[in-house]
């Protein structure tokens, strides 16, 4: 009989054995495999039931006896592994070595693992890969999962596979044949196992592979070659080692296909996003694997054979000497199957089936072995052999049923197949209860079905002598014998609901509602009579110290020095804000400064409706000025035409000479030229000069291969002619282009552009000048950069340096109306030029008015004050300035500027600070740059706080966000939600707490800002990117084109289409073209798309890049017809464009980097920025390209070059040292002689630099610098800034040769030298991280991707791509990738960038900060109304009223928690330690933590200090004590739980932290329980938002499993009661004895919580003294902060640590942050400055300052 999961309490309990052994189990963190397999079998398989097991008496409130099966333990069924004599005979141990070997590379490749995000990009793209025996690992060693509970087992897999699914991602699972082999010994295992993959195949849509028989099969070699899987996921550990063996050879032959390694037992969830220790793969797997692949598949073989043979034995031991024959139970159940479908022709369901033929093959089979047996009277009869027989049974059911295709059978069952505790349950019944006299009924239905199955039974089993189905009979053993028992979990009662009034007109206002539906304790309850009365917190006057608490905005360190009274301060500020105006120039020119006058308005558009009617009669000064404009103009055209007359015999000259040269100095005078008459006859001469030198060019005889440039130039000029100055082109001027039209071979533009000339003819053969091309096909190919846009011609008098577009135009609009806007537009495309147009009119409007310019990194705040700084000048009052800077690290002129640019972090502290209102109320417009970092995993809450708490118009910018619309429509609400709090406000008059405006800010009328929200949105890249994959083959590099297709995939394309970002320049429309003509000779639209007849081209002289566009779509359609004509065909067209590439080593590709960067210069395509993730692979490629370079000129000048030097260095050495001598006689005497021999050794020095100089002389190609672009004035004058940096000396000697570098990890000023000689062009290499990814204005004509990583995704690629062919810098862009896997290439192409979702918006510090800000705040309806709107519109919960529903609530429990600890009396205003937790707020859980120390005092028993020299010190052994407690705190970053076994490479080295002392974990575990016990109300209290009825359905396959059709059996309710201790878990849960209870255990909390509740155990502020993976086994924390402290060096982190530079360096310094912020707190929270634990802290501080500022290496 099927269970029906109900929220009921099982029957049992675990005994006393059975807890020390799960007790035992936990505690101990390297159990073996197979140990803790044989304990999962035995509480199946061994002849008793596990004491788990045993139910409760119903009648009783508390039972006190348990029941076993049978009276002793029974023989044991084998649940061993292969054993050694087998592993002798199979032939293994001689593959043994390789084994092992291969063992140990796979744990260090895992131990170097990284938590990260797995579905960030790829998700909408390609699928990832589900090794299926490690999900049914992963799932069936689930520590919450009760054995037995299949029903349970299956919703826990479908949990799992659902998140997947709901994160977006696209999976598919694989089981191999041979790996069934392995679960021979553990029937149970294999019965699961199988029903697990019938289940998934017949009743989800999850694609399941089992066609392939392992992962060295050729078949799956092929799957994978088509099909390439983002990444694997597969457990590191099997149930054996033996499967352990099978996985690690899975997993190298992954890693060697370059497919990445998740590990499933880590894998975490929260709302949004999954989580996984993710391995990259690397050359070294590849040479691994190929060393030893033979080895590998000969001991894969010999384990398969061995596991076959014995899974081939004829018979197996049961009872003593009874045999059960396979074969015979094989045969049996094939033949009772067939009689059953005789007998249910019309179908069945599973569990009918299963139930049937097991139980009447086991009794014909159990028979025949009676009847076979010798000696009958002594067989021990254990009812768990039965199982196994039953499980074998189950198998072979299923299989051949699979195997059949004419039976219909429900699988809907498949889950629910077994349920140990229900046949547990109804044995005690029937023995115990039933023989005391309890007679329950069946019910009817329960009934009709038992009578059924027990009839067909009957039949089947040709044995009619067992009687009736009623009554039901016992054996004359027991199965069930008496034990003691204790409940599962703890005895503790669940605390009683309740919440402790709380009085604030926020709670109400905000969670009013749902007040009325939660439980109050009544005041005089010990709850809240309890509540320690500590007194009201103040921000300004300390609680304790009564001393001024400075908040982060005072604490951050002030580099404003003009009022200082220190001269040197006050010059180094002076010289801060002169390289500020140097450094913009480089970003913005030299001629763009804009001096502000304030009052001045900008002039508006033609058809604002601001402008004035223009009046129909001229004054006379109108007269006057238009008639002087004309005098002007005449002049400028005379003065234009003269210069024009000298310069062109030069210009004609040169062209003849060097084209290239000769059309650059066109190209200049055009630019300068300002007449449109003259740049017309300049034109003209330019197109006479390129003909000509065309047909001098083609009648050499040498010209074999033709220099298309020449045409291009000359196609050039006649597209400009044509295009630009058609109304002064006269018939002589259209014959002369006619003509030149075609000579070069394009008859039918010459016959469109002057039919006389075709009529007149060309008599000479002039077949020799035609390039042999169409002109279509030829403007396509060559000219692509070249084609003009359809842009306006009608300039915008707001903008003078060019033309602005439409939709630049709809932004400036945006400004003038003082509106709101979403602006999303490609890199490169000018969106940021709005946002210096909103500064310019904040500016001119008045003095008070602020622009506040949020930017994600520091890099691009340097770079947008260096930008405001060159250009606004404005004089203002005293005190004020127009540009000020604050973020974490320093701050200047941040509450006097009208300009404030800053990070997201330090404008949440302004807004949220309650004595900072008057300054935010100043703020007119606010600017997010790259506001998809709403989006991202770290800090994107922050983003959220700001766009839902500013008052004031914002313009939000981004280049990748895949969903604008739903973010616009989220910010609408948010608009409207602020006018009517503005309304709201205005009309209930000024309150008694509201700041009164002084008469003079009265007088002042500043426009209103409007609440209308915009969204702009343009698509169009300007410049195409054209990309190339790099290989590197027997030392010569392989640069082969990418075309965009070659990304693409058949099934992509009829999933997703083709992507809307995947465009096509020109060239590769026609690529694409020439491609789908040779694949499919027939195609019948061949003739219509051809590029000479499609409608847009044909006869055209200027192609436009729309027309371009329409012919690239017409092909994208074709593509699209093409798959549902025949797919194969595009399958041949898409393997056709992909580029052939060669694999080599990562050490070989670093070897021949500076070859490439070499290939690059021959090519022309540097400048070049080359993207890497490893700090130290960034400086050690730069430092290598430099060595090479000295190697090559060391080379060029000879090998005695050295040698000469070091003579002539002597030479002037002596000479000097000579000089200085006779300089010295000199002084003491009038020698004529003295002095002639002083001329003399001046002459001689001077000769001997000279000489000396040309040995140190840089040849061009040892350098990659332009000495042109850059004086060595200035060069000097930047460098000097680098003096006194770190490794200053080999910066510098790098930039000399044109080669920089750039990291997060580098000084800003070094950084800032970096990024402003490359925009000078002094630069042409530059190796980088990520840190020039996000907007940094770094215009380069080449991008290269030189390093594989998991944080290269799609969102990553685009940013760094862009930088490559920006507007205005370059004719088009090249992304090379160099080293990156094919496969990872085309992902990185065709992905979407991910979609904004929001955050959980909530945490206890924020709620905490709020309460701050609306209780001490100067403008109290301003504060609630900020407070008001991060609450109600969160993101996340936009549209989804249950969401929002459960933020409510966990905003109370958060206030509940908060008052309760202390930190909030009952009318929520902050009291006690609330200042110092909201100071490390970006640390929480540890924050609160931290102040547990301190109420605790044991930092004081800590910290003892000893006297050194009359100061007080402390011990190392003190301070690394310190440094764990600290690390566990603020310094938590995982490992995986492999990391154990490996040998650390330094002795002295730190891998894993040491645990908290125990007076300190103890505290730990106080707050724990504190919070849990909270949190645990807050979980029951919102279980009444979940959908009970989606509840009872398993997540996946949404199989109802609620047993509604049982309800009228009255067994079925007597046996599943209970539900008043299960109202807030899963019904599944239920099934393994998870009560209510358990949600106020965090490691249970997941597993237990209600499915349809979007809250995650990473919501609860829960700091975890021992993180364990899903099978148990414990994660260690990384000790990286201790190791650093102990040897000052970030090499050690690196090697032993398992972190890059970067991340190391990060991470110190955030750790060093933090410390250096509690010693601040600590400081002014004490009254005794010689307080021990003060100075404790503040001698770690300054210790970490030393090694971090010293120790970089």
């Amino acid at each position: 009989m099927a269970s029906a999961p109900t929220m009921s309490d099982e029957k049992s309990s675990p005994s006393n054995s059975e807890s020390e052994s799960d007790t035992e189990s936990e505690s101990s963190d390297d159990n073996d495999t197979t140990e803790s397999l044989s304990s999962f079998d035995q509480s199946e398989e061994e002849g008793h039931i596990s004491s788990e097991d045993i139910i409760e008496e119903p009648a009783s409130e508390q039972l006190l006896c348990e029941f076993e099966i049978g009276e002793k333990k029974p023989s044991e069924v084998e649940t061993t592994d292969v054993n050694s004599y087998d592993l002798e005979r199979s032939g293994l141990t001689e593959y043994k070595g390789i084994l092992k070997k291969l063992s140990s590379v796979i744990l260090e490749s895992l131990s170097k693992s990284k938590m990260v995000s797995l579905f960030k990009d790829f998700v909408e793209s390609e699928f990832l890969l589900v090794d299926g025996d490690s999900l049914f690992i992963t799932c069936a060693f689930n520590v919450n999962f009760k054995k037995g509970q299949t029903l349970h087992f299956f919703y826990i897999v479908e949990r799992f596979l659902h998140d997947l699914i709901q994160k977006e991602a696209k999976f598919v699972i694989v089981f191999f044949k041979d790996a069934e082999n392995m679960y021979f010994n553990y029937p149970v295992l294999l019965a699961l196992r199988t029903t697990l993959i019938q289940h998934l195949e017949y009743n989800t849509d999850v694609t399941v592979h089992t066609e392939f028989s392992n992962c060295l099969s050729p078949e799956w070699e092929l799957f994978l070659k088509e099909c390439y899987p983002y990444f694997l996921i597969v457990s590191e550990e099997g149930i054996t080692p033996h499967q352990t063996d099978f996985l690690n050879i899975f997993i190298i032959h992954a890693l060697q296909k370059k497919i990445n390694i998740v590990q499933s037992l880590g894998i975490e969830s929260d709302v949004l996003r999954t989580y996984g220790h993710c391995t990259l793969s690397s050359y070294s797997h590849k040479q691994f694997f190929e060393m030893h692949e033979t080895q590998l598949q000969h001991a894969l073989h010999a384990y398969v054979t061995e596991y076959y043979r014995r899974a081939q034995k004829a018979e197996i031991f049961l009872y003593g000497h009874l045999k059960l024959n396979l074969g015979h139970m094989q045969k049996e159940v094939h033949q009772t199957l067939s009689l059953l479908q005789n007998l249910w022709p019309e179908g069945a369901d599973i569990r009918s089936v299963v139930c049937s033929i097991s139980c009447s093959v086991t009794l014909k089979l159990y028979k025949k072995m009676l009847q076979d047996a010798q000696d009958c009277e002594n067989l021990n009869t254990c009812t768990e052999n039965h199982n196994i027989q039953l499980n074998r049974c189950q198998v072979f059911i299923l299989k051949q049923l699979k195997a059949k295709n004419n039976w219909n059978v429900n699988f809907t069952g498949l889950p629910d197949l077994t349920d140990n505790s229900l046949w547990k349950n109804i044995a005690y019944y029937y023995e115990i209860e039933y023989s005391r006299g309890l007679n329950l009924g069946l019910g009817d239905t329960l009934m009709q079905e038992y009578q059924k199955l027990w009839n067909t039974v009957l039949t089947l089993s040709e044995d009619s002598d067992l009687g009736g189905p009623m009554p039901m009979r016992t054996t004359s053993r027991l199965f069930l014998s008496q034990t003691k028992t204790s409940p599962r979990g703890s005895n503790q009662e669940i605390h009683k609901l309740g919440l402790i009034p709380l009085k604030a007109e926020i709670i109400d206002d905000y969670a009013g509602d749902i007040l009325s539906e939660v439980p109050f304790l009544s005041s005089d309850d010990p709850a809240v009579t309890s509540l320690c009365k500590k007194k009201e917190f103040d921000e300004l006057i300390h609680w304790h110290s009564h001393r001024p608490l400075s908040d982060d905005f005072e604490r951050t360190r002030c580099n404003s020095g003009f009022k200082s009274k220190d001269a040197k301060r006050r010059r180094d500020i002076q010289k801060l804000h002169h390289y500020y105006h140097v450094f913009g120039k480089s970003l913005i020119g030299s001629n763009r400064s804009v001096r502000i006058i304030r009052g001045r308005a900008l002039p508006p558009p033609e058809n604002s409706s601001v402008q004035k009617t223009r009046k129909h009669q001229k004054t006379n000064a109108e007269k006057f000025i238009e008639e002087n404009q004309k005098r002007q103009l005449a002049k400028l055209e005379k003065r234009e035409v003269e210069r024009w007359n000298n310069l062109s015999l030069h210009i004609e000259k040169e062209i003849k000479e060097n084209p290239n040269s000769g059309i650059k100095r066109l190209e200049d005078f055009l630019q300068t030229c300002s007449v449109k008459s003259v740049k017309f006859t300049a034109e003209m001469v330019g197109l006479d000069a390129c003909f000509k030198f065309w047909m001098e060019y083609c009648l050499k005889a040498e010209a074999e291969s033709r220099d298309i440039s020449i045409i291009i130039n000359l196609m050039k000029r006649i597209h400009v002619i044509y295009e630009k100055y058609s109304e002064l082109l006269q018939n002589t001027h259209r014959q002369k282009l006619a003509k030149y039209l075609k000579y070069i071979g394009f008859d039918n533009l010459a016959q469109s552009l002057s039919p006389q000339l075709q009529e007149s003819g060309i008599k000479k053969d002039i077949s020799k000048y035609s390039v042999h091309m169409g002109a279509a096909r030829f403007q396509l190919t060559y000219m692509g950069p070249y084609l003009f846009r359809e842009e306006r011609s009608d300039p915008d008098p707001r903008v003078h340096r060019f033309i602005p577009d439409t939709w630049q135009r709809e932004l400036l609009d945006v400004v003038d109306n003082n509106e709101s806007a979403v602006i999303v537009a490609p890199t490169s495309s000018g969106k940021t030029y709005a946002s210096y147009y909103c500064m310019e009119k904040i500016l001119r409007e008045s003095d008070e008015g602020v622009v506040v310019y949020v930017s994600p990194t520091k890099a691009l705040v340097n770079q947008v004050v260096g930008t405001v700084c060159s250009l606004f000048t404005k004089a203002l009052p005293k005190g004020l300035v127009v540009c000020g800077v604050f973020t974490r690290d320093y701050r200047h002129d941040t509450l006097n500027c009208q300009i404030l640019v800053t990070v997201p972090q330090c404008l949440e502290i302004l807004l949220l600070s309650p004595h900072h209102q008057q300054w935010v109320k100043r703020i007119r417009y606010v600017i997010f740059d790259e506001v998809h970092c709403l989006g991202g995993e770290i800090g994107a809450e922050v983003w959220e706080h700001l766009l839902v708490m500013i008052r004031c118009p914002f313009l939000a910018l981004s280049a990748t966000i895949s969903n604008p619309e739903h973010l616009t429509e989220w910010l609408v609400l948010i608009k409207r939600y602020w006018q009517h709090a503005e309304s709201t406000m205005e009309n209930s008059g000024p309150a008694q707490n509201t700041l009164k405006l002084s008469k003079k800010q009265q007088k002042k009328r500043i426009e209103k800002p409007s609440y209308r929200v915009r969204l702009v949105w343009y698509k169009e890249r300007y410049n195409d990117l054209e990309k190339y994959v790099c290989s590197l083959k027997d030392n010569d590099f392989f640069i082969e084109h990418y075309h965009p297709c070659a990304a693409l995939t058949v099934s992509h394309m009829q999933k997703y289409g083709i992507p809307l970002d995947l465009g096509f320049s020109p060239r590769e429309s026609v690529l694409l073209y020439d491609a789908m003509v040779h694949i499919w000779p027939e195609w019948t639209r061949m003739q219509e798309l051809e590029p000479e007849e499609f409608r847009c081209f044909k006869n055209k002289i200027v192609i436009m890049r729309a027309d371009a566009k329409q012919y690239e779509e017409e092909l994208k359609k074709e593509m699209i017809r093409w798959i549902q004509l025949d797919p194969s065909k595009v399958n041949q067209l898409l393997k056709y464009l992909k580029p052939q590439t060669f694999d080599s080593a990562e050490s070989e590709k670093r070897r021949m980097f500076p070859c490439f960067v070499e290939k690059l210069k021959e090519m022309d395509k540097l400048p070049a920025i080359f993207f890497l993730y490893n700090i130290h692979s960034v400086e050690m490629l730069a430092s290598r390209l430099l060595t090479n370079l000295i190697s090559k000129q060391n080379t060029h000048n000879g090998p005695n070059s050295e040698r000469e030097k070091k003579i002539l260095r002597k030479k002037l050495w002596k000479a000097i040292r000579i000089q200085r001598r006779n300089c010295a006689f000199f002084f003491n005497s009038d020698s004529g002689a003295r002095i002639q021999r002083i001329i003399l050794l001046a002459a001689e020095i001077k000769e001997i630099r000279k000489n000396l100089k040309k040995y140190y002389a840089v040849s061009p190609d040892c350098t990659y610098t332009d000495r042109t672009v850059v004086d060595n004035q200035t060069l000097t004058k930047i460098l000097r800034r680098l003096r006194g940096t770190r490794q200053n000396y080999k910066l510098h000697c790098l930039l000399r040769r044109g080669i920089g570098y750039h990291h997060g990890s580098m000084e800003y000023k070094q950084r800032q030298v970096v990024e402003m000689l490359f925009r000078l062009k002094h630069i042409k290499v530059v190796t980088a991280t990520s840190s020039l990814a996000l907007g940094i204005n770094m215009p380069c004509k080449s991008v290269v991707f030189t390093e594989d990583s998991v944080f290269l995704d799609a969102l990553n690629f685009r940013q760094m791509s862009g930088r490559a062919g920006r507007r205005g810098e370059d004719l088009i862009g090249n992304v090379f990738f160099y080293g990156i896997p094919l496969p990872k290439v085309e992902r990185l192409l065709k992905s979407d960038v991910p979609k904004l979702k929001g955050q959980f918006p909530l945490s206890i510090s924020l709620v905490l900060r709020l309460m701050l800000l609306v209780a001490k705040a100067d403008d109290k309806k301003d504060a609630k109304a900020k407070a008001l709107s991060v609450l109600q519109h969160s993101l996340m919960s936009f549209k989804k009223p249950n969401i929002e529903c459960m933020l409510k609530f966990y905003f109370i429990y958060s206030l509940q928690f908060l008052v309760t600890e202390g930190y909030l009396n009952q009318e929520c205003i902050p009291i006690g330690y609330s200042g110092l937790v909201s100071h490390l707020h970006y640390h929480e859980p540890a924050n609160f933590v931290l102040v547990s120390f301190l109420e605790k005092c044991l930092f004081h028993k800590l910290c003892i200090p000893v006297n050194i020299d009359g100061q007080k010190r402390f011990s190392s052994d003190v301070m690394e004590t310190l440094v764990v407690v600290l690390a566990n705190l603020f310094g938590r970053l995982y490992l995986p739980p492999c990391e154990k076994k490996l040998k650390k490479r330094f002795p002295h080295s730190v891998v894993i932290l040491d645990e908290l002392p125990k007076e300190f974990a103890d505290v730990v575990k106080e707050h724990n329980n504190r919070i849990e016990k909270n949190f645990g109300s807050f979980l029951l209290t919102i279980s009444k938002l979940a959908d009970m009825r989606k509840e009872y359905q398993l997540p996946l396959s949404e199989i109802d499993f609620s047993g509604k059709e049982y309800e009228e059996s009255e067994l079925v309710s007597h046996l599943m009661p209970g539900t008043e201790s299960r109202t807030a878990v899963s019904p599944f849960a239920c099934l393994s004895n998870i009560t209510d209870q358990d949600l106020f255990d965090i490691d249970v909390v997941n597993d237990a919580m209600f499915q349809t509740i979007d809250v995650n155990d990473k919501n609860i502020p829960i700091l975890c003294l021992e993180k364990r993976d899903k099978k148990g086994r414990k994660c260690p924390l990384n000790g990286y902060v201790l190791n650093f402290y102990k040897t000052g060096s970030l090499s050690a982190l690196t090697l032993d640590n398992w972190l890059n530079m970067g991340d190391a360096f990060n991470l110190i310094r955030s750790f060093a942050l933090a410390i250096q912020s509690i010693r601040i707190s600590l400081s002014e929270l004490c009254d005794d400055e010689d307080d021990n634990v003060v100075l404790a802290f503040k001698q770690l501080s300054d210790e970490f300052k030393e090694k971090l500022g010293e120790k970089i290496d």
